[in-house]
């Protein structure tokens, strides 16, 4: 049976003076998204091609953004959907090229943001389309939503949801944004303010953001992770720990196996972790348990909304999956 996206809550609150997201299930937290406090992320451009690099099938396009100029990132293989400002047919990319393009990624340390041509969702387009015929580039012809209620929306995607927050300007701008979209969901957003225990205790929230940073995650039997990210990929160590009896051995492996995918598919949505991951498996080479170890996670996988793909297992048990990049890790978040 496919589990989908599970969430029954949205908790919008701040820790360390940043705000953040999460999202629970059965008051169990199952996601952490870090709000920027940019409106980068979706806004429409009307960009330069300054290089195109046919190598990386890739242009380098200059926008303009708060009155200062930079680079984004947009990947050719795009073009067909493409729509340049002399609205003539184009089937070629070329330097100098004017092009209507929206913010797709944030920059992620040392990567420039990028970009799509894909603007089919955006409810305004025509009006902004318009304003490209007497804007010269590079300008911004759209602002960006405010990214919380952009991921309220995305949530809405799956299942409705009641949302608390104690941050004034966030619950104002949700209900205003329900009352022109979703006035049936008013009722399920609820402003926090209790002078008796404040949002932060009542939800432990110190304890998830200090174990969802952890390198050590235990496990319910006994056993426990260990989360190692480098500037390549991120390796999930899984270890018995202290949960080892001769006689079970077997069994307490594969339990432990299994668990542990499991924790390591909700730790990847909590921490954000993208990019390479390999699971370090305790040793197996029994085909059936490895088989049932990889769709396993393939089901547990289907509960994170970025595209996030179990690859392979290989002969020394190193469990390979990809996920999608959109914003920075935890981790990274924690040290801007």
């Amino acid at each position: 049976m496919s589990m989908g996206v599970k969430l029954s809550k949205l908790l919008i609150t701040s820790y360390k003076n940043k705000n953040f997201v999460i999202s629970y299930d059965d008051n169990r937290a199952n996601e952490i998204e870090y709000i920027e406090d940019t409106s980068l992320l979706g806004s429409i451009h009307i960009g330069k091609v300054k290089k195109i690099a046919q190598n990386i099938n890739a242009a380098f396009v200059e926008i303009e953004y708060n009155l200062k100029r930079q680079m984004v990132y947009f990947d050719m293989a795009e073009l067909k959907h493409l729509i340049f400002a002399d609205e003539k047919e184009h089937t070629v990319l070329h330097e100098g090229d004017d092009i209507v393009i929206k913010i797709s990624k944030l920059p992620i340390k040392n990567k420039l943001p990028g970009t799509t041509a894909n603007l089919s969702d955006c409810e305004v387009l025509d009006q902004i389309l318009e304003k490209k015929n007497y804007i010269k580039a590079p300008a911004m012809l759209y602002v960006g939503s405010k990214d919380y209620i952009d991921i309220v929306k995305d949530r809405l995607k799956y299942a409705e949801f009641d949302i608390v927050t104690d941050i004034k300007d966030i619950y104002e701008g949700i209900v205003e944004f329900f009352k022109e979209e979703r006035e049936d969901l008013l009722g399920r957003v609820r402003f926090y303010e209790d002078n008796m225990i404040s949002l932060n205790k009542l939800y432990s929230i110190d304890t998830l953001f200090s174990d969802s940073l952890s390198k050590k995650v235990w496990l319910k039997d006994g056993g426990y992770l260990y989360i190692e990210s480098t500037e390549a990929l991120t390796v999930v160590d899984v270890n018995t720990g202290k949960n080892v009896r001769k006689k079970e051995a077997g069994i307490i492996k594969l339990n432990t196996n299994i668990e542990a995918i499991k924790e390591t598919a909700r730790q990847l949505r909590l921490r954000n972790i993208s990019g390479i991951i390999i699971i370090d498996l305790i040793n197996t080479t029994d085909k059936s348990e490895i088989d049932l170890i990889y769709h396993t996670m393939k089901e547990h996988l289907k509960e994170d909304r970025l595209n996030t793909v179990a690859i392979d297992i290989t002969k020394l048990c190193l469990f390979e999956i990809t996920r999608r990049k959109r914003k920075p890790s935890l981790e990274e978040v924690m040290k801007l």
